[in-house]
């Protein structure tokens, strides 16, 4: 049997979600070989979706955002919450007819090389609604646009090539772009891909994501056998110019977004230069007609709205509060980042604080060695180098890489690009490659960097220790922020438990993520056995290694009140632990810094961690009655005392995190890359 988890994103569309969500109930019923769950994620709609869901379909997961996220974030947290081997985006105004579930996964079964699958749309009245796919923009398109041959030539293969309207879509064939309002995906790829880029808000995530699969290897296809109803927009459908020009108008912000992000600056300007002259084509024929109130006309209006793009967009044609973009050199600061947003399926840390800098105008990439080598960057951003350029097996391969970056570099320093380096810890977990590669990576990297950043004062001290090369560089202190804003937390304890098949009794200990050997978990075992005491300790991870698993399987053997879970936990596992656990314990051997501390906080869950790198400071942060540190060794008097505290110590229901907050580290961040802009070139 195959487990899919249907993920659909409300906006007050309350008895359109229900009725689609009959729908898909209907259909399930009639698929025997699939396992069918889902997941509304309610942007805080105003119209009784939240009740009226929960009572018409108890089956279903809703998650309340109690605010307006996004489509794109919207379904980021609905994917995190998803068991489901596969994904299926649904559009809350879409009627799921039967056979289709069981169509688009029988053929995403068989055929595992496309990775992306959509299907066929249809209007209320029968005929083809084709917005299940598109072609993908190029600048001959955008021309055809502009001039109005894409208009004059509906769907023409020549003059209308992203409509792909000569196509009925009654064949099985691959795509440049599967819309979200119908899309599965196997959840591996979904997480490998990083989900939908939090940076667009409505319009424009779903091409994204998909030119992103296709640049990974993957090849979308549509399957007409998978067919649903679909009415067009919705959540946003309204009636009048003003409105209907305000939907075209978020419509144009996420083409806008999407060349921003995926094309040179160039390219990008003069694309969207030619978005801007269709808009007026339009507009002018409109006026021609006798239209002049018109829905292009109200786009043209509005143009210096959403041709800036997401997030400036967000501002005006949603409402939000304001945002002031800060300016680097030259305009807006452009920064190249390894890695940014592309490792978010793993940690969401650089996703999220590359977000927050998006917000104040800063375009962030994830690093390209061509861009690096050919167009204008501010700054470098690297964050991990031993894991960049040292984690290949072949020798050649880390020659080839750092030949290729450092070979990039040289010439993006001509035109005055700046490097900085967040040192998240001066030694790294694991050895990788060859001492001499090492130590030529080394040599290299402090070569360049202009400045270092660490996440805790402490940090800065490690690293100048560590690297006295460094010692003349500019440096900064920009902390970890929380990750509340990645993962639902919102699931009751008493939920979570029962579905680890944990007692609501049971006083619980967990340690959760990866298990690596710097983690110290097989002496956690070990001094837990060592305790007589009433309580359970949780380890839920995949192993690093074959050794690391044989350890911890023999350090936990024999002990009943052990519950061992070694394998990958996705992230509505992982809060599924740290919400059913009192305590999490993360007796590190050596550590600078601590996200899986950040994460089981941000979950609200009181950590125990050793007094070393920055772990003194993030106590002070958040507080005592939260952060439990230790000196010297982890034995069983620390343990024991630590279980008593996570009991009796009374604590409030929620975290104080407010010195985390990711606007505060973006703005730091971003201050940081001025200084160094300002600074002569490192010599």
């Amino acid at each position: 049997m195959t487990a899919i988890t249907v993920v659909i994103v409300s906006y007050n569309t309350r008895e359109q979600t229900v009725a689609c969500l009959d729908s898909l109930a209907a259909d399930a019923a009639g698929a025997p070989g699939l396992a069918v769950s889902a997941v509304v994620v309610d942007n805080g709609s105003v119209d009784g979706s939240v009740a009226a869901l929960r009572a018409r379909h108890p089956w279903v997961e809703v998650i309340d955002a109690g605010t307006n996220l996004g489509f794109a974030a919207g379904v980021n947290r609905g994917v995190a919450r998803a068991p489901g081997e596969y994904v299926l985006l649904l559009n809350p105004d879409t009627t799921v007819l039967p056979g289709a579930l069981t169509a688009l996964v029988e053929f995403a079964v068989a055929h595992p090389e496309h990775g992306l699958y959509g299907g066929r749309t249809l209007a209320a009245d029968g005929s083809l609604e084709p917005s299940s796919c598109w072609g993908a923009p190029t600048l001959w398109s955008l021309l055809c646009f502009a001039s109005g041959l894409s208009t004059a030539f509906a769907r023409s293969r020549l003059f209308d090539p992203e409509s792909l309207g000569w196509w009925p879509r009654d064949t099985v064939r691959e795509v440049p772009v599967i819309t979200g309002c119908l899309l599965l995906a196997r959840r591996a790829d979904w997480d490998r891909l990083g989900g939908m880029d939090e940076r667009y808000f409505l319009y424009g995530e779903d091409a994204d994501f998909s030119l992103r699969a296709s640049a990974a290897g993957l090849r979308p296809v549509i399957v007409p056998a998978a067919t649903i109803v679909h009415t067009v927009g919705g959540s946003t459908s309204e009636s009048g110019r003003e409105r209907n020009g305000r939907k075209m108008s978020m419509v144009m912000a996420g083409k806008a977004t999407l060349l921003r992000l995926r094309w040179s600056a160039g390219r990008a300007a003069a694309g969207i230069a030619l978005l801007k002259t269709g808009t007026l084509v339009r507009a002018l024929l409109e006026r021609a007609l006798g239209r002049a109130e018109g829905t292009w006309s109200e786009v043209w209006r509005r143009r210096s709205d959403w041709s800036a793009g997401y997030p400036a967009a967000k501002d005006r044609l949603f409402g939000q509060a304001p945002v002031q973009p800060l300016r680097g050199q030259r305009g807006g600061m452009v920064v190249e980042a390894e890695p940014a947003f592309r490792t978010a399926h793993a940690n969401p840390y650089t996703a999220r604080l590359y977000r927050s800098m998006s917000a104040l105008g800063v375009t962030v990439r994830d690093l390209s060695y061509w861009r690096l080598a050919t167009a204008h960057v501010d700054v470098v951003h690297l964050h991990w180098p031993e894991l960049t350029f040292l984690s290949a097996h072949r020798p050649w391969r880390v020659r080839a890489r750092l030949v290729l970056f450092f070979g990039a570099l040289r010439l993006a320093r001509l035109r005055g690009t700046r490097v900085v380096w967040t040192v998240h810890n001066v030694v790294d977990h694991e050895q990788r490659s060859t001492p001499a590669l090492r130590a030529r990576l080394r040599r290299l990297l402090v070569a360049n960097v202009d400045g270092i950043l660490s996440l805790s004062a402490n940090g800065v001290e490690a690293a100048r220790a560590s690297y006295p090369e460094l010692a003349g560089r500019p440096a900064f202190v920009t902390p970890h922020g929380h990750y509340r804003a990645d993962y639902d937390f919102s699931v009751p304890r008493a939920e979570a438990r029962a579905r680890l098949g944990l007692s609501e009794g049971d006083l619980v200990a967990a340690s959760v993520g990866q298990l690596r050997p710097y983690k110290n978990v097989p002496h956690l075992l070990e001094v837990f056995r060592a305790l007589d005491v009433d309580a359970r300790l949780a380890i839920a991870g995949r192993p690093s290694s074959d050794d690391e698993r044989e350890r911890i399987t023999r350090a936990a053997a024999g002990d009943p009140r052990v519950l061992l879970d070694l394998t990958f936990q996705p992230a509505a596992r992982v809060v599924d632990w740290l919400r059913a656990s009192d305590l999490v314990v993360l007796p590190y051997r050596a550590i600078e810094n601590s996200g899986s501390a950040i994460l089981a906080l941000s979950a609200n869950r009181p950590v125990l961690v050793p007094r070393i790198g920055a772990m003194g400071e993030l106590a002070e942060l958040v507080g005592g009655g939260w952060v439990r540190t230790y000196e010297g060794e982890f034995d069983e008097s620390v343990l024991a005392d630590a279980l008593a505290w996570a009991r009796d110590e009374p604590r409030e229901e929620v975290a104080d995190l407010s010195a985390l907050e990711w606007e505060a580290i973006a703005d730091s961040t971003l201050a940081a890359y001025r200084a160094v802009l300002r600074r002569p070139e490192t010599t």
